[in-house]
């Protein structure tokens, strides 16, 4: 699941937070960094229970409104289509999906107020209303009002951002990506074939884990080294006044050019550019650019780094 985008923001992050400390460890910094991968992991999960709450809270307001004295023939006889939507009932039916549950003791249960602000703004949205009077009872109609829930109610629902930072600092940056993925498990779910319920592993590659660890350590073990390197590549520049996220940005860059040979250059200087542009400044993106580039052909004439394979010079 987690792409190596994320995992190199990630370590970007660990690396700021231990270059902050007076003391650092390296297995601390190790730890933290899987642990900030596992609560990711865990917000899908997460996200994901919501769609339960979301069937319980629809089931309980029917009940309410059937039992009111002077009820209306539509509160008499209710819309089930949400209640008795297919892919609900397939993700909380799956082994898989109530063992994570239950391992992890996710639950919104202390957050009623949440559930309910969620649920009225689907019952008030026009998709939802289209989708309980569509004639078609069918299995597309059903995955396209979850798909909704998580590509747009939940990712415009502020509550929700206020209550998942509450919860935990790692959550703040994962939203988005979560919601993503979670609107891709749900697109890949094929009618009759309950098979294509897939839930995603913790990390994309196997030896995605690995790349993270070693990418961290890495960083930390020759921080000096590296930063002597920035140093002889600043022209006219105070490496004093670059900014802390900029140079760790510079440092992370350069240790993953000279210890992942497999690792196109290209690759890794496109990558920390966009990060740059994605966490720093408006001027981030650029400034990294110019030093990075530099840098590289410092890099390639002292020969800090050999890349193997085809194309990865």
């Amino acid at each position: 699941m987690l792409n190596r985008r994320v995992l190199r923001i990630k370590v970007l992050q660990v690396v700021y937070a231990q270059l902050k400390k007076e003391t650092n460890s390296l297995q601390k910094a190790e730890n933290e960094l899987l642990f900030s991968i596992q609560k990711t992991y865990d917000l899908y999960w997460y996200l994901l229970l919501l769609l339960e709450d979301l069937k319980a809270y629809a089931e309980k307001i029917i009940d309410i409104r059937k039992s009111k004295k002077f009820a209306s023939e539509e509160e008499k006889n209710p819309n089930l289509k949400f209640i008795n939507n297919r892919i609900i009932k397939l993700i909380t039916e799956s082994e898989s999906y109530k063992n994570q549950i239950n391992e992890k003791k996710l639950s919104w249960s202390n957050r009623p107020e949440l559930i309910k602000k969620i649920y009225k703004t689907l019952e008030d949205s026009e998709i939802f209303k289209i989708y309980l009077f569509e004639k078609d009872d069918n299995f597309r109609n059903d995955k396209r009002i979850l798909k909704f829930i998580f590509s747009e109610l939940l990712f415009n629902c502020k509550e929700l951002y206020t209550v998942l930072e509450e919860e935990s600092i790692f959550w703040i940056n994962d939203i988005d990506f979560i919601l993503l993925k979670l609107t891709h498990t749900i697109d890949n779910i094929k009618n009759h074939q309950p098979e294509s319920l897939i839930f995603p592993e913790k990390f994309k590659q196997p030896e995605d884990k690995e790349f993270a660890v070693n990418l961290l350590r890495n960083t930390l073990i020759h921080k000096n080294e590296y930063t002597d390197i920035i140093k002889n590549n600043v022209v006219n520049w105070d490496i004093e006044r670059i900014a802390d996220f900029e140079k760790i940005v510079l440092m992370t860059a350069i240790s993953e050019i000279i210890e992942f040979p497999s690792i196109p250059v290209n690759v890794t200087f496109n990558e920390y550019i966009d990060l740059a542009k994605l966490f720093g400044t408006d001027k981030s993106g650029g400034f990294i650019n110019g030093i990075l580039e530099k840098v590289i052909i410092y890099l390639k004439k002292e020969e800090f780094f050999i890349k193997t394979g085809r194309g990865l010079a």
